[in-house]
């Protein structure tokens, strides 16, 4: 499910954070998390506050920090390079004839000689605090775009729950007609092969043939399984726990139902309810990969 939220605030007088997370849809939770690198070690605690929000999505948490006050900051002269430098740039100058003095900058251009450091570069605990105070924010914007979406969503698969079942009904009502129409037909053919083939079959060997052809060919289980399928639907949208892997399962097994049920039947008319039993249950597979 697609979201997005932001939040911003002071982490403490020598830091301002901006957060921001969006998602996009995905079938599995993936998060990526971008922070500055002196604060690498948040990295996998806000993946866990990610687990903890979201089931599903492809999720994108930035973060930015901004210095609001100057940090101190430690000066160290390598003394080690300039021991060694300062001798042979000595020696080099008066063979050329340049003189023996050296300047501060002629120093500060040799690589290494002055390193400076901020003393502070870490956060401390009430900094990381604040920071994940913030990441719960943004986190509670998405998540109640994404509940915006997922009402949508649910009367959108709500809706075309309701058009399968009254689907399933239209079929259901022709199925004894069918029944009749199958067991005529298999009679039929099964007399005219045995004309064909010159032997004289016993009627009650005709009808035990045919009940069990009749039998294979019958969609009443197929009907009693799509029939629960839906049942579960509608109790997965109902709840208030993710549902998402759920629902697409559902919708597979009901593709499943149908394909049977238009293998199975010979009649024209079933097999335009199929069809368009098989375009609804397509649109909830594709509504479903948006649901958590």
């Amino acid at each position: 499910m697609t979201g997005f939220g932001r939040a911003s605030g002071a982490l403490s007088p020598r830091y301002f954070a901006t957060v921001t997370a969006k998602s996009v849809n995905h079938r599995f939770l993936e998060a990526s998390v971008r922070l500055p690198e002196y604060m690498w070690d948040m990295e996998a605690p806000l993946r866990a506050l990610a687990s903890e929000f979201f089931s599903r999505g492809k999720l994108d948490l930035s973060i930015r920090i901004q210095r609001t006050q100057q940090p101190e900051y430690n000066v160290r002269i390598n003394t080690q390079i300039a021991n060694t430098v300062i001798p042979q740039l000595r020696s080099i100058a008066e063979e050329l004839g340049l003189g023996a003095s050296l300047t501060g900058s002629d120093l500060m251009r040799v690589p290494d000689f002055l390193q400076v450091e901020a003393i502070d570069a870490e956060i401390i605990d009430e900094e990381r605090d604040a920071l994940t105070a913030l990441v719960r924010e943004a986190f509670t914007q998405m998540t109640t775009m994404r509940e915006r979406e997922g009402v949508s969503l649910r009367n959108d698969i709500a809706a075309r729950a309701a058009s399968i079942r009254k689907l399933r009904e239209e079929i259901a009502a022709h199925r004894d007609e069918v029944r009749a129409e199958v067991l005529a037909t298999y009679q039929q053919r099964v007399q005219e092969l045995a004309s064909a083939a010159g032997v004289d079959v016993a009627q009650d060997r005709i009808a035990q043939e045919v009940v069990i052809m009749v039998e294979k060919g019958d969609i009443a289980e197929e009907l009693t399984r799509l029939a629960h399928h839906l049942d579960q639907i509608e109790k997965a949208i109902g709840g208030k726990e993710a549902a998402g892997k759920k629902l697409d399962f559902l919708s597979q097994e009901m593709l499943r139902e149908i394909n049977t049920m238009g293998s199975k039947s010979r009649s024209a008319a079933i097999r335009t309810v199929v069809v368009e039993l098989k375009t609804e249950v397509e649109r909830i597979r594709e509504q479903v990969q948006n649901v958590e």
